[in-house]
């Protein structure tokens, strides 16, 4: 599994030991109110989502990193949808946010997506209220393509091709 480093953080893949700080971080308030519909997140869930990136690693190369800047901040990554794309997901805590840390968090990912896993496009799903998230979409490139349904109100769906390249 890769290790992901830039200017002021290191992506690496989240293992079964992230459990504790990870059930912490995706309670938060702020954070599970997006993520999670507001949902509490159970150990067990955690868990699952632990072996669901495990086995995305596994089989696509790709899956969730801890955003590591000294510390575990938050979660950035892939996930596999149902359709086969790339999803980009990403929570960071709220003590750290405003700093432009999860969009360069989100860069590093996507540009492996492209890059080093061959992903034609990457994908990302935001609550209509979710101003912020849909904020860091647009400054990754991302066109919102459609809204949908959720189960909790409005969803926007954003997309990014992959960069054409050019034969020489």
């Amino acid at each position: 599994m890769t290790e992901l480093r830039g200017d002021r953080l290191t992506l690496r893949p989240i293992t079964p030991s992230d459990a504790p700080w990870l059930l912490v971080h995706w309670n938060e308030p702020s954070v599970r109110r997006h993520l999670f519909d507001d949902a509490l997140v159970s150990v067990e869930l955690v868990a699952e989502i632990v072996g669901d990136s495990r086995d995305d690693f596994a089989s696509h190369g790709y899956g969730l990193w801890a955003i590591v800047a000294g510390h575990e901040i938050g979660v950035c990554g892939l996930r596999t949808t149902d359709d086969h794309a790339a999803e980009l997901l990403y929570s960071v805590d709220p003590k750290w946010q405003g700093r432009g840390l999860a969009l360069e968090a989100a860069r590093m990912v996507v540009r492996f997506a492209f890059e080093d896993r061959g992903a034609p496009e990457v994908v990302a799903e935001t609550d209509a209220a979710n101003t912020a998230s849909q904020r860091l979409a647009e400054k990754l490139g991302m066109i919102r393509t459609r809204t949908r349904r959720g189960e909790h109100g409005p969803v926007h769906v954003y997309t990014l091709r992959a960069p054409a390249v050019s034969g020489a």
